[in-house]
């Protein structure tokens, strides 16, 4: 049996630029942070049959690829010749449809699992590569790139993508005490809201691709705040990066009337009254998790108040590792 490992993820800066309606206009630039909760993969072979045996939300046993409903899976498992029967488990630590990357995690979760079990060598940036290939391409999902790498490299890094869709890779180092103080100044909370991201990136893509002056104006200043966010990471001015992510929001909000909701305003502006510099819905937007940047002096009295609201803290920490094997036996 071999278990593998795949982080969720943060967003820090220049969300939305791994859009392709984006990158191939205007390249994009963001980074991305992978996160300690994670998306478990165990693997087994069925030496006694040749079922294909699922297990995730549902469970489904199969005698072919091609009778298998988890579209994600059977993408994966297509690209892999199956000699016998396999049995595949997914287990996650946090509800999907909630901005936190799961579904290019999942696939490079996959890809890393068969390709451990069927012997096959792929170096992490192909990973990352193929699980984008697969999601934007095969599956036409109306997504970007951010995910995929994160989940497969890990740790702390900024994505510059070209006009043809590459991907250049560069960890954001920044000194110890600067990480410490940047991960216990942003909170996590859950806003009880899942979403399908596909129906608030479809309306996104098209409002770029449609050359609407007002998203791109938009889309270029949310840009520029990523490339902003870095100098002010890499310089320890973690407060100034606060303010970034509130200018962020506040610019997200207006590329789609689905970003944002009544209640996500009204919990974002709350987060603002009791101590937060800044912060914004995570992933596609319409739900998911809260990010909020609060100083140490204002965490005790927004935590009192966020708990008074009803919201539920995650306790977290950057991940270093990306998509790794934990066992095998």
């Amino acid at each position: 049996m071999i278990i593998v490992r795949v982080p969720l993820r943060i967003t820090l800066g220049g969300g939305g630029t791994d859009l392709p309606a984006w990158y191939q206009e205007n390249g994009g630039f963001l980074i991305t942070a992978a996160i300690d909760k994670y998306i478990y993969l165990t693997g087994s072979e069925r030496p006694f049959d040749a079922n294909i045996w699922l297990s995730y939300s549902s469970v489904e046993v199969c005698k072919s690829v091609a009778e298998i409903r988890h579209e994600l899976f059977a993408k994966c498992l297509a690209k892999y010749e199956l000699p016998n029967g396999i049995e595949i488990h997914s287990i996650s630590e946090v509800l999907g449809g909630t901005g936190l990357g799961s579904s290019g995690a999942f696939l490079v979760a996959t890809l890393h699992l068969l390709n451990i079990m069927r012997k096959q060598e792929m170096n992490i940036k192909d990973i990352a590569e193929l699980a984008c290939q697969i999601e934007m391409l095969e599956l036409s999902r109306p997504s970007g790139k951010q995910d995929q790498y994160i989940a497969a490299f890990g740790g702390i890094i900024m994505m510059d993508i070209g006009q043809e869709g590459n991907v250049a890779v560069t960890p954001l180092e920044l000194d110890h005490i600067t990480r410490k103080r940047l991960s216990n100044n942003i909170l996590i909370y859950f806003s009880g809201v899942s979403r399908q991201a596909d129906v608030v990136l479809q309306e996104q893509n098209s409002r770029l691709r449609s050359g609407c002056k007002s998203s791109v104006a938009s889309m270029r200043r949310i840009q520029e705040i990523g490339r902003e966010s870095k100098t002010r990471l890499v310089s320890g001015d973690l407060d100034k990066f606060g303010h970034l992510l509130h200018e962020h929001w506040e610019i997200k909000k207006g590329l789609n009337n689905k970003i944002s909701s009544s209640f996500i305003d009204e919990v974002y502006g709350y987060g603002r009254r009791h101590g937060a510099l800044g912060g914004k819905v995570m992933g596609a937007g319409g739900g998911g998790y809260f990010m909020f940047y609060v100083t140490p002096e204002q965490q005790d009295k927004f935590r009192h108040k966020m708990k008074e609201r009803g919201l539920v803290e995650m306790d977290w920490q950057f991940d270093f590792l990306g998509v790794t094997k934990i066992f095998s036996g």
